[in-house]
């Protein structure tokens, strides 16, 4: 009986922080949801961004190749852990695109809330 009681108390020690890691607390808005310039947010709901002519490694689930974008023209690069559906990168390039956002319904835990497709490209640029 005491076996019992020790490995269930062991058992409950382990599976509490995994079973916290799974609640559902209210994911913050992505960094990029907020509007930096005047120009970057339309009333159609779509903004502009720049994409940088080179991917930089970084991690997300697994190692991999994020883009480099920014809303504001001379704000400061971040990497974008996403995609854009209808887009596609070819390193050497400077993009600027217009893009919509649109809310994901119930989300898995490891995805983004949001997805974002390509409106159209306004600018294409050999770096």
């Amino acid at each position: 009986m005491q076996q019992r009681l020790r490995e269930a108390v062991a058992a409950s020690i382990l599976l509490v922080p995994l079973l916290a890691a799974c609640t559902t607390a209210p994911q913050a808005q992505p960094v990029l949801a907020a509007a930096t310039t005047s120009e970057s947010v339309e009333r159609d709901g779509t903004f502009v961004i720049d994409v940088a002519p080179r991917t930089m490694r970084c991690t997300g689930v697994a190692p991999m190749d994020c883009l480099q974008i920014r809303r504001d023209h001379n704000g400061p690069w971040e990497l974008f852990y996403g995609s854009i559906t209808d887009f596609e990168f070819q390193p050497g390039y400077r993009y600027r695109l217009r893009i919509e956002q649109t809310p994901v319904a119930n989300p898995p835990a490891d995805a983004s809330s949001v997805t974002w497709r390509l409106i159209e490209m306004l600018d294409k640029q050999p770096a």
